[in-house]
């Protein structure tokens, strides 16, 4: 392979002069630079250099336009053509990322992504030899490999060969990570193929190595059901909830349901080689970005996208890179792509409600909230206690026409008319479509399809031929004819814990902007829905009881406290924020003390609960200890105003005023509140003043737990 670099020699030294000067001259000076487009893109330099700070910055739409102008500049940079490509598919731009692709293959014929692409493209297009070929070519390096083992079985049963698909996810020499992929896909082929004891034999031994794993434990639950074992497929189910010690997630949840009902008709998560291929790109995608490596994730994910566009996982996946790099409006447009109707719905509006919230639209993001538990309210309160009586309606929709398809078929990418008024038919047959009758046939109706096919004896392929689309359009018109039966349950109304979730966002944020009597009462609304409380429970009662404590009505503030604590004994925020609060008071400074020592020995790196145990010895006139302590805290969190500002009380009552001086100033130069800062101003003026000593800094779950809190479905 030839030597790579982003320009031709001909320009290299006038890059390197530029490059040198805008650095030189500061982040400032690019980030005006890049600003003007239309007059620094005008050279080679000028617009790397604004490709590389669009890139750093998360642009992906303007990097690829930079990228894609210094092109023009020089076409035969191969560097420049890689990182137009990943920027183009990063933002899933295919028609110009498979241009892209295709020169570079030309120039690098081993290029990874390039040749992955085209094979997707080949694949998409029927071109099965030519995407088998890309798939080959892309085999470089632990990923590749793998990838390329994957996607080639996928391509095999897409052309009717499962043994030749099966052989290929033999893999012996791949290490014990890439053991679980094909393992997986293994049985997903298998499941596919018709295979079930093979498919059944490798879920089993899957699960047996980790129940946890949620969409495993989907695919073998679906798996058993769909071949009628449905006792079977609840064993399995509950033991994965019950592995994960909590009430499983809402997917999870949404299934048990479905098998509850009488004769359940449950699809395979993968039932057809599109799906499973897609599947490949999810599941890599969703790990690469779990281990840091956020860029190549996404674009794994768009990968499963271009084969699948409504894949929930997939765009909830990418939702969450999008949070990682704070880049939240993207993730809300991201999570409205999202079928609506999932189960995952309630989630996703909690998460937008917290991207809003980010994208300082703290409103709207409390307006979100609201409205979602309204009308999950408006829902529980107009369900009927007992069934209605059958209303026959007086407005009967009127009858579908018949379609004549005249020899072809509806299936994945179709659209018009036509699957506009198959989209109608189903939702009338009382198949969920996932997404309104918008023409497209996307994921959502393709799914609806193979669930009526599976239900009426055809063949569940996900494809409407004209046998397939008769019987809809008959289900569909019978269905219009049949007298109406008012729903058990309302279509809007939320799981308990759903609700929790919704009020306990709605708190966060409340907490948040400092809105403390209003995320009270949204506490209350919570704390009022659990009638037993247990170790899931501890954080609404602490988030109520530091909220009491914002607004200084200590006796509920520390009752809420105790209560969480005697939830969660070893809970660090907790003991934490209690123990400081009866230190700061000057009461139970022994039991006090206790608490924030238990704290600090669970979590020794946190550094606003370490400051907290400094900023108690302070109190109790151990300096010595306290700078020990508090030196530490601000070694973990050198940028937070409060813990810069203990330091230097400490340090000034062991006699290093000069040191002292230097932690107040920079403390001041962090930004601290007003009220705040005006007391560090004095300090530097006049020395201590032990009755102005700031308060302290309590972690009062904007670090750890809201983290843990705020995850995603």
């Amino acid at each position: 392979m030839r030597a790579r670099s982003a320009f031709s020699p001909a320009v290299q030294s006038a890059r390197v002069l530029i490059i040198a000067a805008a650095l030189a001259a500061g982040p400032a000076a690019v980030k005006a630079e890049t600003q003007d487009a239309a007059e620094f893109s005008q050279t080679l330099s000028g617009s790397y250099l604004a490709g590389r700070f669009a890139r750093a910055e998360n642009d992906t739409k303007q990097a690829a336009d930079f990228y894609s102008n210094a092109l023009v500049f020089d076409p035969t940079s191969d560097m420049l053509y890689e990182q137009a490509l990943l920027m183009e598919a990063s933002q899933g731009s295919w028609e110009r990322a498979m241009r892209l692709a295709e020169s570079l293959v030309k120039m690098e014929p081993g290029h990874r992504m390039a040749q992955m692409f085209l094979g997707l493209g080949a694949y998409r297009q029927g071109e099965w030899k030519a995407a088998e070929k890309n798939f080959r070519a892309s085999a470089s390096g632990p990923i590749g490999e793998l990838t390329s083992s994957l996607a080639s079985a996928w391509i095999m049963l897409a052309q009717k060969k499962p043994n030749e698909a099966l052989d290929l996810l033999v893999v012996p020499k791949q290490a014990e990570w890439a053991q679980f992929y094909l393992r997986y896909h293994r049985a997903l082929v298998a499941d596919v193929a018709g295979r079930r004891a093979e498919a059944h034999q490798a879920y089993e031994k899957i699960f047996n190595q980790d129940a946890r794993t949620l969409r495993t434990a989907l695919a073998y639950t679906r798996s058993l059901a769909n071949a009628g074992n449905i006792k079977g497929a609840k064993a399995i189910l509950k033991q994965h909830i019950e592995k994960s010690q909590s009430e499983g997630h809402t997917l999870a949840r949404a299934l048990m349901k479905e098998l509850d009902q009488p004769n359940p008709k449950i699809s395979l998560l993968v039932s057809d080689p599109s799906e499973g291929l897609a599947e490949v790109f999810y599941g890599l995608g969703e790990s690469l970005i779990g281990e840091g490596a956020i860029g190549v994730g996404i674009v794994y994910l768009q990968m499963a996208l271009y084969l699948e566009p409504q894949h929930p996982f997939a765009l909830a996946a990418l939702a969450n890179a999008y949070e990682a790099n704070r880049q939240y409006a993207e993730a809300i447009a991201t999570y409205d792509r999202i079928p609506k109707g999932s189960p995952l719905e309630p989630a996703i509006e909690i998460r937008k409600a917290f991207n809003l919230n980010s994208l300082e639209k703290p409103d709207e993001a409390r307006a979100l909230l609201e409205r979602l538990l309204s009308l999950d309210e408006a829902a529980a309160s107009s369900a009927p206690a007992t069934p209605e009586p059958e209303v026959k309606s007086e407005n009967a929709a009127p009858a579908l026409p018949a379609i004549d398809l005249d020899g072809g078929v509806l299936r994945l990418g179709s659209t018009g008319e036509n699957v506009r008024e198959l989209q109608t038919a189903l939702d009338r047959a009382g198949v969920a479509l996932g997404g309104p009758a918008d023409g497209r046939f996307g994921m959502g109706t393709r799914r609806a399809v193979q669930i009526f096919q599976q239900s009426n004896g055809l063949k569940a392929d996900g494809v409407v031929g004209q046998q397939t689309l008769d019987a809809i359009l008959s289900k569909a018109n019978a269905a219009g004819d049949a007298p109406a039966v008012a729903s058990s349950r309302a279509d809007n109304a939320l799981e308990p814990s759903e609700r929790l979730q919704a009020l306990d966002a709605l708190g966060n944020i409340l907490r948040a902007r400092k809105e403390y009597a209003d995320a009270v009462d949204v506490y209350n609304r919570a704390i009022e829905m659990i009638s037993k409380p247990d170790r899931r429970h501890w954080v609404y009662y602490y988030a109520r009881g530091t909220s009491y404590e914002r607004l200084k009505n200590w006796p509920p503030a520390e009752a809420d406290l105790k209560k969480a604590l005697e939830l969660y004994p070893d809970q660090p925020l907790v003991l934490n924020y209690l123990g400081y609060s009866w230190i700061d008071q000057g009461i139970k400074l022994d039991e006090g003390m206790r608490l924030i020592e238990r704290a600090v020995a669970v979590k020794p790196d946190d550094g606003y609960i370490v400051d907290s145990l400094g900023w108690a010895h302070y109190k109790r006139g151990n300096y010595a200890e306290a700078v020990r302590y508090l030196e530490r805290a601000v070694e973990l969190r050198p940028d937070d105003p409060v813990l810069n500002d203990h330091l230097g009380d400490a340090l000034w009552k062991v006699g290093r005023e000069r040191e002292a001086r230097f932690q107040w100033d920079q403390s001041l130069s962090l930004k601290p509140e007003p009220e705040d800062a005006l007391k560090t101003r004095r300090k530097l003026e006049e020395g201590l003043v032990e009755a102005e000593s700031n308060s302290p800094k309590i972690a009062n779950g904007t670090s750890s737990a809201d983290a843990e809190k705020r995850s995603t479905p």
